[in-house]
């Protein structure tokens, strides 16, 4: 397929760059932990877009707050698999390595000390202390601004492989991604846009203490008769959580997402 000459019925100048479809990428969201209703997202991505940028969107996309930090991950299939640690090794490293080996790690580059030497706390900075728990000495890693999705998605090594997108490493919110397919939409791709094409569920609240805290939250939302906890829960979501909802999620709600909001939100990051 040609580039388009026109968009929006504006002519494209320049020389013709090549055409390089966008990938359909599928984003599950805990996807063995969270079924009622499960939470995903498909964007439609361009080749030459960073995997800072797919951050980006996959936030915006999953209504994240944008808070926390985060890593990509291509499995190594060949890697042993580790045993669970001891208590004792926990209380004993409790930020020690306890990765398996991963055949690319894809990570945000590190916060900025501050004028005396230390990293500020709260929010992702907070998260890096999280960090070498994530790390194994035996897997490469480089910077979500340095490598585009064209590098990783068309690298025959990593055809096939299983993918992760894990956003905050208290919560640790781990989005299996999927190539499902290209897309050679000419207007698509000569906008160099992310654009949501699919998805279903509720945003996910930000800082609800993982599966455990989402499942209590929407338990509450369905009570006939809740409890004082229950109500306190609701009135910290609908008021306080940093992507909250002030409407609940209640009456069906938490099934329920807009794609044109998320579109218009992932326009404005062109």
């Amino acid at each position: 397929m040609t580039p388009p000459t026109h968009i929006n019925g504006r002519p494209v100048f320049g020389p013709p760059r090549p055409f390089l479809p966008n990938y359909l990428l599928r984003a599950h969201l805990r996807p063995a932990d969270i079924t009622d209703p499960p939470i995903t997202r498909t964007l439609s991505c361009p080749a030459t877009a960073t995997f800072h940028a797919l951050h980006l969107a996959l936030q915006t996309a999953f209504g994240w707050a944008t808070t926390h930090t985060y890593d990509f991950k291509i499995a190594d299939p060949t890697a042993p698999v580790l045993p669970e640690p001891s208590i004792l090794d926990i209380v004993q490293n409790p930020m020690g390595s306890r990765a398996p080996r991963s055949l690319l790690r894809i990570v945000e580059a590190p916060p900025a000390p501050n004028a005396g030497g230390m990293f500020p706390l709260g929010g992702r900075k907070i998260d890096f202390m999280h960090n070498n728990a994530r790390k194994n000495a035996e897997t490469p890693e480089t910077t979500s601004e340095n490598i585009t999705l064209r590098e990783v998605f068309d690298d025959p090594r990593y055809r096939g492989v299983p993918m992760e997108y894990e956003y905050d490493f208290g919560d640790c919110w781990e989005h299996a991604l999927e190539i499902v397919g290209r897309d050679d939409d000419g207007g698509r791709v000569a906008m160099g846009a992310f654009v949501c094409v699919d998805g279903e569920g509720h945003a996910c609240a930000e800082d609800v203490g993982s599966v455990g805290g989402w499942k209590r939250l929407k338990k509450a939302y369905r009570a006939r008769n809740p409890t004082a906890e229950q109500r306190e829960n609701m009135v910290w979501y609908e008021s306080q959580c940093s992507n909250g909802d002030r409407q609940g999620l209640g009456g069906g709600r938490e099934r329920r997402w807009s794609k044109g909001h998320v579109n218009r939100l992932l326009a404005e990051m062109v």
